[in-house]
């Protein structure tokens, strides 16, 4: 009966600390990463707007090529050394690049950092894989909306107050608050958090004969798929929010109201990651997934087509609150799928395929601005949500019919 309690403690003591952690972490990426386009043309003097779209795309694309090339990698090292060694490596290798931006001569080198960035951070999945290697299936749902909301209020603190200091203080101080909240996260993760992780083998051991074939997920591999389609889609206008208010506002407080807009969008995304994660466990990710990506792409159009500060921070509420929840549902669905020795490999997998689709989007994006503007971006957004319906509907069926030939021969034998 006492291990019994220990075992609940000990899950929700971690979840605690682990949100917490990451909601500091968030924050910390708030304070600089969301005015990059700011800097870029106030510090590194890309005033063409055409160029700085352009620039904006390929900083933003660095990123996202260095987490999708080495998730998997990460997920394979936490199997070997355990999941909180992979989120103490996210915070304290983040917290140390971050600031090094200050540094950077011209634009060139400040993508290369960004490229650096995306290889040593990717706290979520760190965070969301040492979450699922400990919680109970049943409260599973609970858990990754958990993080997600712990996500969404690190970006509204982020967002806020990011902005505050970057307007009084200046870039440098932006730069600096993210390092040291990083680090902070890190420490938190260090001392107050413990994995139940018994080490099999050394990464000698384990890369002793390896070859370089990909993995035997079966059918999971069209989830993997789905999950870059989702990254593709949900991440595309992203970057450039910061322009999009500016060119409403105009240049003057422009920083102060692309905080409102962004602050704004995280609150829904708090509110998402508790309704969608609770959702998927009782019904079928699937659906919630589907009717996100419709009432996103509807929220969408409104959202391109804004003249309005006010319009324009309504409908990136809503559209943020229907696709945020694609990816703690996505999450879910991928952990059930899972064994659970093999969670963080197939969790690894699944964010590189996510990062995939969101260094794809950068670049396409980066190049519809510079060729449309940036309001085509938001318009082409509202039409791949609709595009990844029927996506969602055929991975469902495909994986349910695999299940069921799967489960055909076990009720012969028996």
């Amino acid at each position: 009966m006492t291990s019994r309690r220990d075992t609940t403690f000990n899950w929700k003591r971690n979840l605690f600390f682990i949100a917490l952690a990451q909601f500091l972490s968030i924050a910390g990426f708030g304070f600089s990463l969301p005015f990059i386009p700011f800097y870029i043309r106030d510090q590194l003097m890309i005033t063409d707007e055409a160029q700085r779209s352009l620039w904006v795309g390929l900083f933003t694309a660095s990123g996202n090529l260095g987490l999708f090339l080495f998730a998997p990698i990460w997920g394979f090292v936490a199997d070997i050394y355990g999941r909180r060694a992979m989120l103490l490596r996210a915070n304290f290798g983040s917290a140390i690049l971050l600031p090094l931006a200050i540094f950077m001569p011209d634009i060139v080198w400040l993508v290369a950092l960004r490229f650096l960035l995306g290889v040593f951070a990717g706290t979520v999945t760190a965070s969301q894989t040492l979450v699922a290697s400990n919680t109970p299936p049943e409260k599973m749902g609970f858990a990754m909306g958990t993080i997600s909301s712990s996500v969404g209020s690190g970006n509204l603190a982020g967002f806020l107050f990011g902005a505050l200091v970057v307007e009084r203080f200046g870039y440098t101080a932006g730069f600096m608050t993210s390092g040291a909240m990083l680090a902070l996260a890190g420490f938190l993760v260090l001392f107050g958090t413990r994995e139940n992780f018994v080490r099999k083998t050394s990464l000698r051991q384990a890369t002793l004969g390896m070859h370089l074939t990909l993995p035997r997920f079966g059918g999971v591999w069209l989830l993997l798929g789905l999950m870059a389609a989702t990254g593709f889609v949900s991440a595309f206008e992203r970057p450039f929010v910061p322009q999009m208010t500016e060119l409403i506002v105009g240049d003057e407080g422009a920083k102060f109201w692309t905080s409102i807009v962004l602050g704004g969008s995280a609150v829904a995304g708090i509110i998402a990651g508790a309704v969608m994660g609770r959702l998927a466990d009782r019904t079928s990710p699937a659906r919630v997934g589907m009717w996100s990506s419709v009432l996103a792409g509807l929220t969408a159009i409104p959202l391109a087509l804004s003249r309005t500060i006010g319009m324009l921070i309504g409908s990136r509420m809503l559209m943020a609150f229907f696709s945020a929840g694609l990816d703690p549902v996505f999450q879910i669905w991928l952990a059930r799928c899972a064994p659970p020795d093999k969670r963080a490999l197939f969790l690894g997998w699944g964010t590189s395929f996510r990062a995939f689709g969101w260094f794809v989007c950068a670049a396409t994006a980066g190049g519809v601005a510079m060729l449309g503007g940036v309001r085509m971006v938001f318009l082409v957004t509202a039409g791949l949500f609709f595009l990844l319906v029927p996506f969602i509907k055929l991975t469902s069926r495909r994986l349910s019919t695999m299940a069921a030939e799967a489960a055909a021969p076990a009720g012969r034998q028996q």
